[in-house]
């Protein structure tokens, strides 16, 4: 199969787990994408020489110790300080309670990742979101609304998350 877009994969920096790169890598490709996976414990810098080097049609960031929000939060901030805009998706176990979930997403979704996978339906979202930007493009996306729990829905209102 021939690549039909271009894609870096990597961790947060505190995320030595390397089988959920190999999953993702294997999934990317089955769905077209050329992939440069950039490995375990991957340094914000490291992520953002690829990203200036091979221009990639997106950015999948994947964490499954339960730590990765924070980290997250560190690449796309820095990422967006070097000036680099990438369609950017993330998805694993970025916390270690599910019920967080919810407010990571929205969390990460302000924050402008394109989208969030988290919970029991993350690849078969994942799949989606995949065929839809190599029809429609990955800038094209538009993630669902971000759910706003009860516990977190104080100034809710005044706030439209997408």
């Amino acid at each position: 199969m021939n690549a039909t877009f271009r894609c870096v994969l990597s961790t947060v920096e505190s995320d030595s787990h390397l089988w959920n790169l190999v999953y993702l890598q294997k999934l990317l490709e089955e769905h077209g994408a050329e992939v440069r996976n950039l490995g375990t414990c991957t340094p914000v810098q490291s992520v953002a020489e690829a990203i200036r080097a091979d221009r990639p049609d997106l950015l999948v960031v994947s964490s499954v110790n339960g730590h990765g929000f924070h980290g997250a939060q560190v690449l796309l901030s820095a990422l967006r300080e070097r000036g680099l805009e990438v369609p950017c998706a993330i998805g694993g176990k970025l916390t270690t309670a599910v019920s967080d979930d919810d407010r990571v997403r929205r969390a990460l979704l302000e924050l402008g990742y394109t989208d969030v996978f988290l919970g029991d339906d993350a690849i078969d979202r994942f799949r989606g979101f995949l065929r839809f930007g190599m029809a429609q493009g990955f800038s094209a996306w538009r993630a669902d609304r971000a759910v706003i729990t009860p516990w977190d829905s104080e100034n809710a209102e005044s706030r439209e998350v997408f």
